[in-house]
C-alpha cells in the first residue's frame, strides 16, 4: 500500500516536453493551487488525463484532485466516508464497485519522481525513498471520479497497486503500478483489453504486473 509520494524535482515544464516528444499537446492550467511536494492521503495533487476520454492521442490536461477516491454515487458529506480508497488493487479493479465504473470510463496518470515506503516495528520505522531506473520521473496507472456529494462536488484519484516485483519485495508485499514510458497512452486507451489488469501471467498489450529486478532504485531515507 502506498500512502506518500513526491513530485518535487519534476513539475509542469517537464511533463509537457515530454509529452511534446511524442506530439501529443499536454495543456496546463493558468494557475495550480498551492500543492505539496509530497503528497499523502486526502492531499490535493496533480493528475494527467484525456481531454477526451475515447481518444487520448487528441491531447491531455493536468488537474488537480484529492488523492482518497470518491467514488460517484457517493452522496454523503465527505468526512462520513470511513474508508480510504488511495489505492485500488489491479487484480480486482475491475470488478470492485468503489473502482469498476472509474476503471472503465476514467483512467489518468499520476505524476511522481519518488515513493516512499516504511519497514521496522512501530516507533523505531526506517523509511525508504523507491525511483525508477530509466525514468527521472514516472507514472502510475490512476484512476478519477466525479462526485456530487452534500459538501458539494469533488474530483478525486487513486492509484493502482499490484504485487511487489524483486526490488521491492524486501520491504512491502506490494507496490504502486509504475507505467513503462510506452504504456501511458495505451493505459489511457479506454479500448485497450484490461485482461492482463486482473488475470496475472496473461501476456496482452498492457501489464500491470510486478516490476522486473533492478527496475527500481530504493534509497534509506532515515
Amino acid at each position: 500500500m502506498c500512502n506518500y509520494y513526491r513530485h518535487k524535482k519534476y513539475g509542469l515544464t517537464d511533463w509537457a516536453e515530454d509529452f511534446s516528444q511524442t506530439r501529443i499537446e499536454l495543456r496546463l492550467p493558468l494557475e495550480l493551487p498551492n500543492i505539496r511536494d509530497g503528497v499523502r492521503p486526502t492531499d490535493p495533487t496533480p493528475i494527467i488525463r484525456p481531454v477526451n476520454a475515447d481518444d487520448p492521442t487528441a491531447g491531455l490536461e493536468v488537474a488537480v484532485m484529492r488523492w482518497d477516491l470518491v467514488p460517484y454515487t457517493w452522496v454523503q458529506p465527505i468526512k462520513a466516508k470511513k474508508f480510504l480508497a488511495t489505492n485500488a488493487r489491479s487484480e480486482t479493479v475491475a470488478t470492485l464497485p468503489t473502482f469498476r465504473d472509474a476503471f472503465r470510463r476514467r483512467r489518468c496518470l499520476i505524476p511522481a519522481d519518488a515513493f516512499y515506503e516504511w519497514t521496522g516495528e512501530k516507533g523505531a520505522k526506517t523509511m525508504w525513498e523507491v525511483n525508477a531506473t530509466d525514468q527521472p520521473w514516472f507514472c502510475f496507472a490512476g484512476l478519477w471520479d466525479h462526485a456530487d456529494t452534500a459538501d458539494g462536488p469533488i474530483d478525486s484519484c487513486t492509484l493502482l497497486t499490484t504485487a511487489a516485483g524483486p526490488d521491492m519485495a524486501p520491504y512491502h508485499n506490494r507496490q504502486p503500478v509504475i507505467l513503462p514510458h510506452d504504456q501511458r497512452l495505451t493505459w489511457l486507451n479506454l479500448k485497450a483489453d484490461p485482461t492482463p489488469f486482473y488475470a496475472p501471467g496473461t501476456v496482452g498489450t498492457l501489464a500491470l504486473a510486478p516490476a522486473d529486478a533492478d527496475a527500481q532504485r530504493i534509497w534509506r531515507e532515515r
